[in-house]
């Protein structure tokens, strides 16, 4: 209706009263509100019809609900965990945990041994179905007004329904009875987004938000008040301000990226690493809707610290983000979201990080990064869209001096001649890493193929330019004519590019990057250690910051960390040292060299104003909890520890002409320290109810969440379980049970269904069909067919297995130090079982890890039917399994949980494979 009413309003705005189109346009505007509210009034009455109807839910008045179609991941070998077709056939394994499409299938020996983390399986056992199963909408019964409605309209969270005795009562009813009682406030004690752990990343993003967000609405007012000549108040009241956002981190992990074969043995003469760590961070951000909070936005950040070596060091790679228009007001949405990522980006600059990279890629059709499922009217962003709203958060990042200097990943790297592919960041999840291989494999077989060669020969007049030239536009050398020759071209080789010569694959990958350059984003953070020709900014940048008095933030942390020095100076002359792009190319160029300004931080705490202090802090009003004893006042800040010293030593890096990578002696910035030795300052900050609750460091403490860890992960647990995204409802629905797993981080994540009353089976026992990929029947309904005869019974013997509850207290710190230790004295005792042959063992604790391992093999409950023994042995297998590099492991089914893990790493870079190629795709039409 708004929209309809602003179509209107601006055609009797730019139109002179009285005139045709004016006249036109109020009356339909009229008329418009007339049938409009007929409307509504005949759908309501409709509405209200179905209700009254048995068969129709008393909330939203629908009938039979579909969720989406289920999306199954081929586990075969030749298919790189491709999607499974809709209407093909496939086989299933493990309770319908593994696939295998109909190809690989066929590629199945018949007594071959096929090792998955959940057992090993036979050709014989795999079960034949078909991808055409339709999930319904689940119902719940009100136990005061015996009317039905959709679980999800009511909010309804089978997994506290254990016992399928649990009183529900509607909303209605509800309603009704707090209206009955005088009361209109909520009495659940249900845990929200507010009590989710807190990290000094979250409450510096969310106080910066809550203040931002004050700022929008104050500007709000202030042009309603001046466009309607009312006062402030009353156009404040006019605002509509939307419900609390809160921001939660979810998981903070080390993770370790190893590079490609091919990238890895062409390169193996420059010393380049074969894998490179980092931390993996997840963002959450929710909104009260209605009283419930809603999962809107989430992000995936890779961060590459101090101790990584070149080209990562100290890179920062925004790898996925991802969101549902449902946040209100919906004009607020871009507003929030950028100032997220511009608090990110402050919040990284402090810890010493240098460079953020971006790849501006939409998601390709049928594919989601994090949330499953959006809705209809909301349509996936261009290319060219994407990079706009990219581009528009980093200049407004550098009008406030956090960002310097913005370019893109073709101008910085393939540009140069000198430059090989040594000197690119390798990102997980990035377009560089993919590509580069690729180019190396086709390298490879075009230099060992003499197919290539003659086909070479016959296409070579098509691929001729206007010169009658063949070869690429950096070289303009005939590639085909040298395949045909035999002849090498420059680069090819390693003795190639020793002499000098362009690095051949960099060439290859920079022509296909260059018509598509933009969309590779790289950004310099004003971090300490910036260098002067790093935070250049476009003039109107500067001219921005001059007139507003911002200077950018690496000035201010140098003169922070060294008063002496004269940087800065001209301040007092009410001039700003804004490096602008008219500065000459001498004034700019340091001789390729980068000064590293080192920092050292005690705790690695940052404030939201910049400031650093161990004080405790009050999240609630963004206040400094400062000291109960002395009594002083809060300061608007977020606090932690104090950082400490001057510069450090000044030296210089570079990459030297050959590409060689020269050794880093400098110290270390704040994110490089390791500070297991140092106590860390305990942090506390007041919820809304005035709790003290614990702020974790999420650099030195790991943050591990089963589910969120990858987003492929908690795409799993979406698809799964239908946690949808694409109505408000089913937004609703699926946050509450987010939040739920967030919460009871024990409880099963995946739950079996009854195949005749279709609930889920949450408590007691199940009877499961070995022979049926996925059939399972409660205990009330296997008593029904079973004891009582009311039902049919299903063709195979059933068998029980007790359900797991996964009820567990919320462990202490002092548990979780404990259990770290544990786990690594399990892990090395694993090991040392495994291996043992002695039956005469010296350690006690051998024979006890060699029964336990036993009993894995032989239980025939196993893990998924809920042994606790074989749950502990999982556990500590899977533990094992990522560290383990071994390629003859003695430890049972470690090859085949790092099988597994693999797949999801073959499943997320056949993602990328496909955004990779469909930009190349894309361009390549283009410019032909």
């Amino acid at each position: 209706q708004a929209d309809v009413f602003l179509t209107f309003d601006n055609a009797m705005v730019y139109n002179p009263e009285g005139s045709v189109v004016y006249n036109m346009a109020k009356e339909m505007k009229d008329k418009f509100a007339i049938d409009y509210d007929n409307l509504l009034r005949q759908l309501k009455a409709e509405e209200d019809e179905k209700r009254k109807n048995g068969d129709a839910c008393a909330l939203c008045g629908s009938e039979k609900l579909l969720f989406e179609p289920p999306v199954f991941y081929c586990n075969g070998l030749k298919c790189s965990s491709q999607r499974i077709r809709r209407n093909s056939y496939y086989y299933v394994a493990g309770n319908n945990k593994y696939h295998w499409c109909h190809p690989c299938y066929g590629d199945l020996n018949d007594g071959q041994e096929i090792q998955m983390p959940m057992g090993t399986y036979r050709k014989s056992d795999l079960v034949k179905k078909k991808n055409d199963e339709v999930r319904e909408e689940s119902w719940v019964h009100c136990d005061r007004c015996n009317r039905w409605i959709h679980q999800i309209c009511g909010l309804f969270n089978t997994r506290k329904n254990k016992d399928q005795t649990s009183e529900y009562v509607c909303p209605r009813c509800t309603i009704k009875d707090r209206k009955r009682r005088g009361t209109s406030e909520g009495t659940s004690s249900t845990p929200m987004a507010e009590d989710l752990q807190r990290t000094l990343l979250s409450e510096f993003l969310e106080s910066h938000i809550k203040i931002k967000s004050k700022q929008y609405f104050e500007n709000m007012a202030k042009e309603i008040s001046k466009k309607n000549s009312i006062s402030i108040e009353e156009a404040t009241k006019r605002v509509e301000t939307g419900g609390k956002i809160t921001i939660r981190q979810v998981t903070s992990m080390d993770r370790k990226l190893e590079v490609l074969d091919k990238m890895k043995k062409r390169y193996a003469f420059r010393n380049y690493p074969s894998e490179f760590n980092y931390r993996c961070k997840c963002l959450i951000v929710f909104q009260n809707i209605d009283g419930v909070d809603v999962i809107l936005f989430g992000m995936y950040v890779y961060e590459h610290d101090g101790n990584n070596p070149l080209p990562n060091k100290r890179v920062v790679y925004l790898s996925y983000l991802d969101s549902v228009h449902f946040m209100k007001p919906k004009h607020m949405r871009t507003y929030v979201y950028h100032e997220i990522l511009v608090a990110y980006l402050d919040y990284i600059r402090k810890k010493g990080f240098e460079i953020v990279h971006i790849w501006a890629c939409p998601p390709g059709k049928g594919d989601d990064y994090i949330l499953y499922a959006k809705p209809e009217s909301q349509k996936t962003p261009k290319e060219d869209r994407l990079r706009q709203w990219y581009y528009k958060m980093l200049v407004e990042a550098q009008k406030r001096g956090i960002v310097g200097k913005v370019t893109n990943m073709y101008d910085l790297y393939f540009s140069n001649p000198k430059n090989d592919a040594t000197c690119v960041p390798y990102l997980d999840g990035d377009y560089f890493p993919g590509e580069v291989e690729n180019t190396i494999r086709s390298m490879e077989e075009g230099k060992h193929s003499k197919k290539a060669s003659s086909e070479g020969k016959k296409k070579k007049s098509k691929s001729k330019n206007k010169s009658g030239r063949g070869g690429t536009r950096s070289t303009g050398i005939d590639e085909e004519a040298l395949a045909a020759s035999g002849l090498l071209p420059p680069g090819y080789d390693q003795k190639s590019i020793e002499e000098g010569h362009q690095d051949f694959v960099m060439a290859k990958v920079g022509e296909i990057i260059a018509p598509m350059k933009d969309n590779f984003i790289v950004a310099y953070l004003a971090c300490a250690n910036a260098t002067e020709e790093n935070m250049v900014v476009p003039k109107d940048i500067a001219e921005y910051r001059d007139k507003h008095g911002i200077r950018s933030k690496h000035l201010l942390e140098a003169q922070a960390h060294n008063p002496d020095s004269s940087i800065g100076s001209d301040e007092g002359n009410g001039k700003n040292s804004n490096v602008t792009a008219s500065k000459s190319s001498e004034e700019s160029k340091t001789d390729g060299k980068t000064s590293d300004v080192e920092m050292k931080d005690s705790s690695n705490q940052i404030s939201s104003s910049g400031e650093l202090s161990g004080k405790a802090v009050e999240a609630g009003s963004s206040s400094v909890n400062a000291s109960a004893e002395n009594g002083e006042k809060a300061k608007p800040v977020i606090t932690a520890t104090a950082r400490e010293g001057k510069f450090a030593a000044m030296e210089a890096r570079k990459r030297s002409l050959e590409g060689k990578i020269k050794a880093d002696e400098s110290n270390s910035s704040p994110t490089d320290e390791k500070r297991e030795s140092k106590p860390s300052t305990s942090i506390t900050v007041k919820d809304s109810q005035g709790r003290l609750v614990k702020v974790l460091n999420d650099d030195e403490e790991e943050m591990d969440c089963e589910f969120l860890n990858t987003r492929q992960l908690f795409l799993e647990l979406c698809q799964t379980n239908n946690y949808q995204y694409d109505q408000m409802r089913r937004a609703k629905h699926s946050s509450m049970m987010v939040l739920f797993h967030l919460h009871n981080r024990d409880a099963p994540k995946f739950v079996q269904q009854c195949a005749v009353c279709a609930r889920e089976i949450l408590s007691g026992f199940r009877y499961h069909c070995p022979t049926c990929a996925d059939f399972d029947l409660c205990q009330e309904c296997y008593i029904k067919s079973y004891k009582k005869n009311l039902t049919p019974r299903h063709q195979h013997n059933l068998k029980q297995m007790p359900v797991s509850t996964g009820d567990k207290n919320q462990p202490s710190d002092l548990h979780k130090k404990e259990r770290k230790r544990s786990i690594q004295l399990h892990m090395t005792l694993l090991l040392h079982a495994a291996s043992c042959t002695s039956p005469k063992c010296l350690s006690q604790n051998c024979a006890k890890m060699k029964s336990l391992l036993k009993h894995g093999d032989t239980c025939p409950t196993k893990h998924a039917g809920g042994c606790n023994v074989c749950k502990r042995i999982w556990t500590l297998l899977q533990i094992h399994a990522r560290q383990c590099k071994d390629p003859k492991c003695p430890v049972p089914k470690c090859l085949a949980f790092r099988q597994r893990f693999r797949q999801l790493l073959i499943q997320q870079r056949a993602m990328d494979d496909r955004r990779r190629q469909q930009m190349n795709l894309q361009y390549q039409t283009r410019h032909t």
